[in-house]
């Protein structure tokens, strides 16, 4: 099996990582030929374009920052789509919307392609760890076939349904992710403003009802004030407008997604959109005229 990874960025990069250390012949195309380059010492074979990648590949990922990038790279006239073979397994791994999986399944399938959505949950540290929570969905016998590289770089695989249910499932984990990152960050602040040293309430509060993936992953970077994007604002927000789009699209309210999605657009409109997520501490900060200190205390 010849498998294609293109988009490398900080999730595409330790995933396509991965499937090169199982052994798979991994054809590689970026923007970023540093990211190229440091894959291919690796034994990944660098392209040149979507043609390349198309012509020489079984199955295809995609890891890019959004529907339109995804479109153009599945639908230009140099794209997978009418340069690759009948029966290619396209399998995008972007966050994009369940309307965008189901359009593109639907083309890819007029080209004798398959397609998969199979975005996925945990971060940088999961990526490069190869333990990410992978949600799929497509075709169960597709699924069946590329579920090896799939274990390449994730624990938690699920089939959850048809084209679309695997982004429809991403846009209900941001949700989650979203308003705990929200939760996460008040309540940090109003620890902090009532003279609480975090790295206290963080001892205190995680191995009971209040602990969650978000506060391992999120509260030793509140605690020391960095905030390296392993997941950017703005990327954090396009998934929250497409939770938004999908909800009008099913006449679904939603009260604290809603709330959280105007934090988040408040940081961005104050140019943090490159910043990790959980900056939207700053937000409350600003707010309560109060800055949580640098080591918690």
């Amino acid at each position: 099996m010849k498998v294609g990874f293109i988009g490398l960025g900080i999730m595409g990069k330790p995933m396509a990582r991965h499937i090169i250390h199982a052994g798979y012949e991994t054809y590689l195309l970026d923007l970023n030929k540093e990211a190229v380059r440091e894959l291919t010492a690796l034994g990944g074979h660098a392209c040149d374009s979507n043609v390349e990648v198309a012509e020489k590949c079984d199955v295809i990922f995609t890891m890019l920052p959004a529907a339109k990038h995804v479109e153009q790279v599945l639908f230009n006239d140099d794209g997978l789509a009418k340069n690759g073979k009948p029966g290619t397994v396209i399998i995008d791994m972007s966050s994009v919307s369940p309307e965008d999986s189901k359009f593109f399944a639907k083309r890819l399938q007029e080209y004798g392609m398959h397609c998969i959505d199979a975005p996925v949950s945990g971060g940088e540290p999961m990526a490069v760890e190869g333990k990410l929570s992978i949600m799929a969905g497509g075709d169960e016998e597709q699924f069946n076939r590329v579920l090896p590289l799939f274990e390449a770089m994730g624990e938690n695989i699920v089939h959850v349904g048809t084209n679309g249910a695997g982004s429809t499932t991403k846009l209900a984990n941001q949700i989650i992710v979203s308003i705990h990152l929200a939760a996460l960050s008040e309540a940090s602040v109003f620890a902090s403003k009532s003279g609480i040293d975090l790295n206290k309430m963080y001892e205190a509060i995680h191995g009971g009802l209040a602990g969650s993936a978000v506060m391992e992953a999120k509260m030793p970077l509140i605690i020391d004030r960095n905030f390296d994007p392993g997941g950017r604002m703005e990327i954090n927000f396009k998934d929250l407008n497409n939770i938004q789009s999908s909800a009008n699209a099913i006449g679904m309210p939603l009260p604290i997604t809603s709330m959280v999605k105007e934090i988040f657009s408040s940081e961005i409109a104050n140019g943090n959109a490159k910043k990790d997520h959980s900056f939207i501490i700053n937000y409350f900060e600003r707010i309560a005229n109060h800055q949580t200190p640098k080591g918690g205390k």
